[in-house]
């Protein structure tokens, strides 16, 4: 399976899919809205401000084409480490160094086939923060994280910690902890005044 960003710059190849991902996921927190409004990609959001994540494991995960137009960018110090790729500014995954997860956004899939994620995996399985959704969230959303949003996730965690998926991972060096690119970090006054555009 191979995705790509938007203009086609950078593409990556998924070993084990769809077998190794536990399907649609969404999240409506307020970082990843900021996320989305630091790129000006708030287009990529549902109408309640959600952000759709497929998750795959590291290991299973190869960049074949733009490496050097990958980016990174943290909203804080001790942030996710959020990818997206720089010529067109397409968000790309959400990563934790040494964890079995890459939460690839779904535009990854869509790009040249909008409906292939609902051929493959039906409807998103649980959406969670829903808190910090704008306006009325989808139905069945979650305040936080609930044990429906807990269930989809485990046992995919799970599984990667046992059979040791997070390692290796085409974001960071063989020591799984440093980020192939240097990041970009937000300051506190920059990412406060991002969430108060978004009126957090």
């Amino acid at each position: 399976m191979e995705i790509q960003c938007e203009c086609g710059a950078f593409r990556a190849q998924l070993g084990n899919f769809p077998r190794n991902t536990p399907g649609r996921l969404a999240c409506y927190c307020d970082d990843c809205q900021v996320f989305a409004q630091q790129l000006q990609r708030a287009d990529l959001l549902d109408s309640a401000g959600g952000t759709e994540v497929i998750p795959v494991y590291p290991a299973d995960l190869e960049i074949v084409a733009g490496r050097e137009v990958l980016k990174c960018l943290r909203l804080s110090p001790n942030g996710l480490y959020r990818w997206y790729a720089g010529c067109c500014n397409t968000p790309l995954a959400n990563v934790k160094p040494g964890f079995p997860w890459v939460g690839l956004v779904h535009r990854v899939f869509t790009v040249e086939d909008s409906g292939y994620l609902e051929r493959t995996f039906g409807a998103v399985r649980a959406r969670v923060m829903g808190r910090y959704a704008r306006g009325t969230a989808p139905s069945g959303t979650a305040d936080k994280v609930d044990f429906k949003g807990f269930m989809a996730a485990f046992p995919f965690i799970l599984k990667g910690l046992v059979t040791g998926k997070a390692r290796p991972s085409p974001f960071f060096a063989e020591d799984g902890q440093t980020p192939i690119v240097s990041p970009i970090v937000l300051s506190l006054q920059e990412r406060n005044a991002i969430r108060q555009q978004l009126g957090f």
